[in-house]
């Protein structure tokens, strides 16, 4: 009976095998009493069978019983005694309760060393297990120091080449692995990979594991070539020796997908894994566990591709499968409703994501208690989904829970508790409490150094988080510092042409950029793009995203031909590997519309952007938050063409449809109203947009406070309407809050607050108050040149908006001077033919204009015109209007000369 029952939970068939083993334990109690070494076995082997089953309370029921009547009967230190504390403490392992498992394991530990010696293999076996412990808690330090020990004794017990030996220096390798030193763990597994070739042969079960091992490492260190090889030659080997349809095939047929997926080649992922899944249907049948996981591994496949219709129907399945099969509460059926819930996110179905995973984290407190990791995992998962929902408030009471409860079980320094704390300054960062943000973001940063040390790849994530924040604060120099230091490291640590060492190079880019240094950007995006061709391939979704990147940087310097050629090519290649309606794809089709929007091409963008918000329509769905996004990028253009009433009927229909998905106070749903008003501020319907500004910023006030960038952002909009129906002091009011507010959230010298005091100056202007105009303009004009340098796009828009104020007070040697400066600033920075430039040039003539200087007026306007007719096209309101310039030049010219 016994027999069987192991039969059965081998095929995962936990149902007959525990009716059987019951009957067997039943059997032996009758027959030789509880407290016989048979009785104890098949209560064990129960256990084992509950434990399977994620039924930890029963099996660690079971195994208490087991170890009180051992200790009555064999004495604490008889090996089944140790034995059964082991295997207590392996359950209180999957728990959780790290605590526990440590204290039973030490104690194994210490028993086995008097009674049998520190050498002996039960012993060492003991050093491994606690080892796992540490490990698990991320206490690599001592993990390191008895593996290390395990591995000497090994050594000088059995000698270098014995299994035990190799497989002592692999689970140190896992541990260098673990804390970031790949160089180390790669030598080891090289070292175990070459004697097992020796001494068990190329084929041997072991080596191959070994292979496996090697190839996981060359995989985080982004060496996709040589992981692949290796994965391809340990699946030919056991097709040879094992036959094409043996278990241990389709597990290695199962491990290479990843690669494939790790190198966007999604074709040949999804292609292994539906033969796997046929091969396991065959085999064990349907409902067998790792047909299932087979089933999960094709649904992820299928969801990194966005075809999340076919993804969730896969995941459906598996879960009702595991409902049946192993009951509502077993921990893979909770795993695959949070897969099913991650789905729902990815399709913008928050309510249905929401549901479910609020189901989960209820089943995990009753089941694992609420300090369990995975109970604290689904925590977290739902905090994730409040967030998406702009459901701060919610968000934040779970991830402050979540930390506080990884403080309490795991300690401060563990990896779960600084990843819980980077979650919560995440949650910060998002309602724009960066200083929270910050503080929580340094405070892992230094914990990680310490622990980890400073090359560790979570030390360099955690930098490279906070250089975000520091961004996002407009503290460019410091964000530039941090990602320099990252850059360099990664460079050393991982090589040049890692992904992480290219991302690294990305963002640094991006920090280039915002400062307006484009020609630094370019160069490393350029580098960034030439080396994701060798390394990942011209067709990786990496490489497509780094060609995207450096299409942006060309749009930005006004090179349209350079940009618009580039993402025409991204979007071929995104058509060609994943289909017209990928999201990626759509994605790109946007990207390629913004760019022909930039140049005036409005019909190409429209075009475009129908066919993106139709496609948007039909895979997503009509309230998903992409095809919402869509009809905003319509209506956009719309509105730069002057079809204000297509434009708003698009702009009310997306702020109905987000009031009733994501609820009245929403960003998404505020920043709507916000785009709605401005349509009605266009039009010059004051009364209607301020209306609609009046609320939003009410609501933004409520939900994310008077200090938050939307809020303020939104009295801006409100300020700029109040000016627009010459309602000044209303307007200079809320201008000088919104500038106090900066200055405090912020600094002086940030961005915003720089932007901030523009914004007042031009109210001041508005007004006739000249002087208070230009003393702001100054102050602006001089704190940009020390931030941001005297050529950033910024720079040079405070010195035209301060040229413009000399010119309304008739300063016009001042403004003439000023004017000049910018002209040829912008020359060198973004060329001739930029729109910036051009516009410029016009700005000047029209300082020319007010002095009657006709015949430099008429030049410049004429060079404006031209290039406008090239860049832009003959019908372009900018060419319009450059005419329509040079028309009334050339009439005081007639003027003049008759």
């Amino acid at each position: 009976m016994n027999n069987l029952a192991l039969t059965y939970r081998k095929q995962g068939q936990w149902s007959e095998a525990e009716q059987l083993q019951v009957k067997v334990l039943e059997r032996w109690k009758a027959r030789l009493g509880e407290d016989h070494t048979d009785t104890l076995t098949s209560m064990n082997n129960l256990a084992a069978t509950y434990w399977s089953q994620g039924q930890w309370s029963e099996a660690k029921q079971l195994q208490v019983k087991v170890l009180e009547r051992t200790k009555a009967r064999l004495e604490e230190d008889h090996p089944d005694t140790l034995r059964s504390m082991n295997n207590l403490a392996a359950t209180y392992k999957y728990q959780g309760q790290w605590s526990e498992a440590e204290q039973l394991e030490v104690k194994v530990l210490e028993r086995r060393k008097v009674r049998l010696g520190e050498d002996h293999p039960d012993t060492l076996t003991s050093m491994n297990n606690l080892a796992q412990t540490y490990w698990n808690q991320g206490q690599w330090s001592e993990a390191e120091q008895l593996q290390v020990k395990v591995l000497e004794r090994t050594k000088a017990r059995l000698g270098e080449d014995h299994p035990d030996t190799l497989t002592s220096m692999n689970n140190l390798a896992q541990t260098y692995g673990k804390q970031g030193q790949l160089s180390e763990a790669q030598q080891l597994q090289v070292k175990v990979l070459e004697r097992s070739k020796v001494i068990l042969g190329e084929d041997h079960p072991n080596t191959l594991t070994s292979m496996n091992n090697l190839a996981a490492t060359y995989g985080k260190q982004g060496h996709w070539s040589e992981a692949q090889q290796l994965q391809v030659k340990i699946v030919e080997r056991k097709k040879v020796i094992l036959g094409e349809d043996h278990l241990d095939i389709l597990t290695s047929m199962d491990n290479l997908p990843l690669t494939y997926r790790s190198q966007g080649q999604w074709s040949e992922a999804q292609q292994l894994q539906v033969k796997v899944l046929e091969r396991r249907k065959g085999i064990l049948g349907e409902d067998h566990p790792d047909t299932y996981i087979s089933m999960n591994n094709l649904a992820l496949t299928y969801w990194n591709q966005g075809q999340w219709s076919e993804a969730q129907q896969l995941q459906v399945q598996v879960l009702e499968r595991w409902k049946v099969i192993l009951g509502e509460d077993h921990p893979d059926t909770l795993t695959g409703k949070e897969n099913l819930a991650s789905t729902y996110r990815s399709q913008g179905q928050w309510s249905e994501a929401e549901q479910l995973q609020v189901k989960v984290l209820e089943r995990r407190k009753v089941i694992l208690g609420e300090d369990h990791p995975d109970t604290l995992i689904s925590m977290n998962n739902l905090a994730q989904t409040y967030r998406k929902q702009g459901q701060w408030s919610e968000a934040q009471q779970l991830h402050v829970k979540v930390l506080e409860r990884s403080k309490v079980i795991l300690g401060e320094d563990h990896p779960n508790t600084l990843i819980s704390m980077n979650n919560l300054a995440l949650t910060y960062w998002n309602q724009g409490q960066w200083s929270e943000a910050k503080q929580l973001q340094v405070k892992v940063l230094e914990k990680r150094k310490v622990i980890l040390g400073e090359d560790h790849p979570d030390t360099l994530h955690g930098m490279n988080n906070l250089a975000s924040t520091y961004w996002s604060q407009g503290q460019w120099s410091e964000a530039e510092q941090l990602q320099v230091k990252v850059l360099e490291r990664r460079k050393v640590i991982l090589g040049e042409d890692h992904p992480d060492t290219l991302i690294s190079m990305n963002n640094l880019a991006a920090t280039y950029g915002i400062q307006g240094q484009w020609s630094e950007a370019q160069q490393l995006q350029v580098k960034v793009l030439e080396r994701s061709k060798v390394v990942l391939g011209e067709d990786h979704p990496d490489t497509l995203n780094s060609m995207n990147n450096l299409a942006l940087t060309y749009w930005n310097q006004g090179e349209w031909s350079e940009a618009q050629q580039l993402q025409v090519k991204v979007l071929e290649r995104w058509k060609a590997i994943l289909g017209e309606d990928h999201p990626d794809t759509l994605n790109s089709m946007n990207n390629l519309a913004s760019i022909c929007w930039s140049q005036g091409q409005w019909t190409e963008a429209e075009q475009l952007q129908l066919k993106v918000l139709e496609r948007s329509k039909v895979i997503l769905g009509e309230d998903h938050s992409d095809t919402l996004n869509d009809m905003v990028n319509l209506a956009q253009t719309y509105g730069s063409q002057g079809q204000w009433s297509e434009a708003q009927q698009l702009q009310v229909k997306v702020v109905e449809r987000r009031k009733v998905i994501l609820g009245e106070d929403h960003p998404d749903t505020l920043t709507s109203m916000n785009n709605l008003a401005s349509t009605y501020w266009s039009q010059g319907h004051w009364s209607e947009a301020e209306q609609l500004q009046v609320k939003v910023l009410e609501r933004s006030k409520m939900i994310l406070g008077e200090d938050h960038p939307d809020t303020l952002t939104s009295m801006n909009n409100l300020a700029q309407t109040y000016g627009k129906q010459g309602q000044w002091l209303e307007a200079e009011k809320l201008k000088v809050k919104i500038m106090e507010r900066w200055k405090v959230i912020q600094r002086e010298d940030h961005p915003d607050t720089l932007i901030s005091m523009n914004n007042l100056a031009l109210t001041y202007e508005s007004q006739g108050q000249w002087s208070e105009a230009q003393q702001l303009q100054v102050k602006v004009l001089e704190r940009m040149k020390v931030i941001l340098g005297e050529h950033h796009p910024s720079t040079l828009i405070s010195m035209n908006n301060l040229a413009q104020t000399y010119g309304k007070q008739g300063q016009w040697l001042k403004a003439e001077k000023l004017q000049v400066k910018v002209l040829e600033r912008w020359k060198v920075i973004v060329g001739e033919d930029h729109p910036s430039t051009l516009h410029s040039m016009n700005n000047l003539a029209s300082i020319y204009w007010s002095q009657g200087q006709w015949s430099k007026a008429e030049q410049l306007q004429v060079k404006v015109l031209e290039r406008t007719k090239v860049i832009l096209g003959e019908d372009h309101s900018n060419t319009l209007l450059s005419m329509k310039n040079l028309d009334v030049i050339r009439s005081k010219l007639g003027l003049v000369v008759q």
